[in-house]
């Protein structure tokens, strides 16, 4: 196997007059396509149930509601808790409910607290119905026949075993046994976990630690995918990722297991997030990783490119230690980010080391990676991919039960589609909901795609809105600091071997000043500096998810072994 050139310009002439379409260059055919998507969709059945739930998000109570009742009805085990919040959502209940849901919400805001055991069980049922088409029921006896009605012709499945944050080595153990079960299905070819799910929460310092922890519990998941795969019977482990503090972590568990002797043959994916400034370069990182693995002989990666679904929790986190939020600032960047990442990866000689999984349900974005892999001349590999585009250079991906219309038109023109399948037990509901939470947020959002998603062929205001997000976007790309296909610096580039940051220590000063006048008396003037001054802020928490951090930290560990002051001391 040669050495794929990544530096050069390649030799055909087609091939170079390829490589120099921009993605700028497609956006009216991208357009264009759409509408033909749109025109074609129009003609297919709508899911009811999809339906049903995007008229209910419209409302202007609809994600309140619906999000209240997930998380106030469906998951508490005490019925009377339940039957409480059913209660004080039922004012809110949306117009558009369907009627058995609406009947039961109206018998809970009167009968609820004296028939709990009766109506909550009954609202329960209706709202997992409502929701029942973006999930499969994990229970042996329904999985398989799921399974069977969802795939047909060009259509693969991405299994991911839903539940909520571990806790512990128990549940972690259960997760981890959980994916090795449904690997081992013969109507499973396909599955996804994330680092998160295969260890009990570690001390992020001991990065390297918790590596070669998670790297062992994985590997025999690895193991028998590999073993499937010489057998005749492809399995592959997709490496999925949620939180930014999991980045380096999911990188580095990926590449080590990968760079075991036994793994050399076996082909693996990773997730990278697009909302994340830091998307492009460890794009790059893996790419050039990826080009060494594949020149000594061994198989490619897939990298499964997506918008990023975790903006809530990361502001959050980001608050709450007084870092930057990791994520873009705008949607206007993460949409620019996702283009971006496209624009460098889908070229024949990087394809050859890192096949692309294109995810997300954005009808523009879509079009405009079909063109630009039909552009580039990797269109073949797309539509030639094997069963279902096993082996295409190119995947488009989509979520179980979202725009189902919508997937079939694009199936009819790229030939496959794989869909993210969550799956869960049916007594286990309640893990779910998060999952769901993200799907209804994104739904009701009017920053989202998905929020115009049933009316974007037939309402030339929503079509305009996305549009001009979409040329946006393009034309961003042009404009630092996307231009010129560098990486962005990461939001977060905290080193504490390199001191205090100029901000953090004009702050340190500004508060030992104030201290000083305090010391001194706390005269007039120092009273109103006092007034003038910034309002209080913490110094912000070191970031150990940041090597540099860990470098500092480990450089302490270090220096302690041999340190004798506690000893002078005594």
């Amino acid at each position: 196997m040669t050495t794929p050139n990544l530096g050069s310009e390649p030799a055909d002439p087609t091939q170079a007059h390829a490589a120099t379409v921009r993605p700028q260059d497609l956006a009216a055919e991208a357009v264009a396509q759409v509408r033909r998507w749109l025109d074609a969709a129009a003609k297919l059945p709508v899911d009811p149930a999809a339906a049903q739930l995007a008229a209910v998000l419209k409302d202007p109570n609809g994600l309140d509601f619906t999000v209240g009742f997930v998380d106030g009805v469906v998951r508490p085990e005490d019925l009377n808790v339940a039957a409480r919040k059913l209660r004080e959502l039922a004012p809110k209940a949306p117009a558009f409910l369907p009627w058995p849901l609406k009947r039961a919400v109206q018998l809970g805001g009167t009968l609820a607290p004296v028939a709990p055991a009766v109506v909550v069980p009954i609202a329960r049922r209706v709202l997992r119905e409502m929701v029942g088409h973006l999930i499969v029921d994990a229970s042996d006896a329904r999985l398989g026949p799921a399974i069977e009605k969802i795939r047909r012709p060009g259509i693969r499945l991405n299994l991911n075993l839903l539940g909520e944050a571990i806790l512990g080595q128990n549940e972690a153990g259960r997760r981890l046994e959980g994916t090795r079960r449904l690997l081992e299905r013969d109507d499973v070819d396909y599955a996804s976990i994330k680092v998160s799910a295969t260890v009990a929460p570690h001390n992020h310092w001991a990065f390297d630690e918790a590596v070669a922890e998670i790297v062992e519990s994985l590997a025999p998941l690895y193991r028998l995918a590999n073993e499937s795969t010489r057998a005749g019977k492809p399995k592959f482990i997709n490496l999925d990722m949620e939180e930014y503090k999991d980045l380096d972590l999911t990188i580095a568990v990926f590449t080590q297991l990968l760079e075991r002797e036994e793994f050399l043959g076996l082909e693996a994916g990773i997730v990278l997030q697009a909302y994340l400034p830091d998307c492009l370069g460890a794009m790059m990182h893996l790419q050039a990783w990826a080009a060494r693995r594949v020149a000594e002989g061994g198989a490619p990666i897939k990298v499964r490119v997506v918008k990023g679904a975790n903006l809530p929790m990361e502001h959050v986190d980001a608050e709450i230690h007084g870092w930057p939020a990791a994520t873009w600032g705008s949607k206007l960047e993460s949409d620019t980010s996702y283009k971006a990442v496209l624009d460098y990866a889908l070229r024949p000689e990087r394809l050859a080391n890192v096949r692309i999984g294109v995810a997300g349900h954005n009808l523009f974005d879509i079009a405009l990676a079909w063109l630009l892999a039909k552009a580039r001349g990797v269109d073949t590999s797309v539509r030639e991919g094997g069963r279902a585009g096993q082996n295409a250079l190119v995947e488009f991906e989509m979520l179980l039960g979202m725009a189902s219309a919508q997937a079939q038109a694009v199936l009819a023109d790229v030939g496959h589609l794989l869909l993210y399948t969550p799956v869960v037990h049916p007594g286990e509901f309640d893990v779910a909901i998060a999952y769901l939470i993200r799907r209804l947020e994104e739904g009701a959002s009017q920053d989202n795609f998905m929020s115009a998603v049933f009316e974007l062929g037939t309402n030339d205001v929503l079509f305009e809105r996305e549009k001009k997000r979409f040329l946006a976007s393009l034309d961003a790309l042009d404009r630092a600091p996307f231009a010129g296909g560098r990486a962005p610096q990461p939001n977060r580039r905290q080193d504490r071997r390199l001191g205090l940051p100029a901000e953090e220590r004009r702050d340190l000063e500004e508060r030992r000043d104030l201290e000083q006048m305090h010391d001194d008396g706390a005269s007039s003037r120092g009273r109103r500096a006092s007034a003038n001054a910034p309002a209080f802020t913490n110094t912000p928490d070191t970031d150990p998810d940041l090597p540099g951090n860990r470098a500092w930290g480990r450089e302490i560990l270090a220096r302690a072994e041999l340190s004798q002051i506690g000893t002078d001391i005594v």
